[in-house]
């Protein structure tokens, strides 16, 4: 004789088994479980990534006043004269390149630290 709770609740494990494999939770009803949670979450995605823009720009700034500390103002800017009577390629990299207030006072403080 076979108890019929232990066949229904066998039933109940196979089922409860067959969920999970197939990659769902059991939650009790009336309870606030991850399906909510995850429905109610606002995904955050920017349209352009500003973090890595910035850090880009400050990296190449850095070179830039590292660049201008080294040779010094004047051979910097011989250079950047040089380079902006080339092609329109050139001529945007020695847009990019000219000295400015703040690539000069970064140079200047890298001055102080290593020389």
């Amino acid at each position: 004789m076979t108890d019929r709770n232990l066949r229904e609740f066998e039933t109940r494990l196979h089922r409860i088994e067959q969920i999970h494999q197939a990659g769902g939770a059991f939650e009790a009803s009336g309870t606030l479980g991850r399906a909510y949670f995850d429905s109610v979450r606002a995904k955050q995605r920017r349209s352009f990534p500003l973090r890595a823009s910035a850090m880009i720009l400050c990296g190449a700034l850095l070179l830039k006043a590292g660049v201008l500390a080294q040779i010094g103002t004047e051979a910097y800017e011989d250079k950047v004269a040089t380079l902006a009577e080339g092609g329109s390629v050139q001529m945007a990299a020695a847009w990019v390149l000219k000295t400015d207030p703040i690539t000069r006072d970064i140079a200047g403080a890298i001055r102080r630290m290593i020389f």
